[in-house]
């Protein structure tokens, strides 16, 4: 019989945790536990939130920015407005960025496995909020 180094009470000479306190019964156990990397489950949702920024971000630089502004400046109109739409694309595109990485640590949290791209969410928060601070000035300049 082995005797608990915690809590003093009899276990089986086979045990390696004590059954009434839940210690292990010896220190490589214990250093093992602390090793162990947690297993975290399949996670059967999607998570396409940062996908969706990018595509707002990219759609935006190229339509709202760069297609747009040359067209309606070809005909002598006021380009302010493909700039407003942008910039709108791209504060969505920041608040996706920022909902796929709240949900993967919801998840991860939960013991599920994250899903969503963590490098696309943090592309489209920062280069979102650079052009979107970008056309800000072009608004208040023209």
């Amino acid at each position: 019989m082995k005797t608990c180094p915690n809590c003093y009470k009899d276990l089986p000479d086979d045990a390696e945790f004590c059954t009434y306190c839940g210690k292990p019964l010896s220190e490589s156990k214990i250093k093992e536990r602390k090793n162990e990397k947690v297993k975290l489950k399949k996670n059967t949702r999607k998570n396409n939130w940062a996908m969706l920024g990018l595509s707002l971000l990219l759609f935006g630089l190229v339509v709202f920015d760069f297609v747009l502004p040359t067209i309606i400046d070809a005909f002598g109109g006021n380009t302010v407005f493909p700039f407003y739409i942008s910039l709108i694309m791209y504060i969505i595109s920041i608040i996706c960025g920022c909902l796929s990485l709240y949900i993967d640590r919801k998840d991860k949290k939960a013991g599920y496995e994250p899903n969503g791209n963590k490098s696309y969410a943090y592309v489209c928060i920062f280069v979102s909020l650079f052009i979107a601070l970008v056309n800000l000035t072009q608004v208040i300049l023209k």
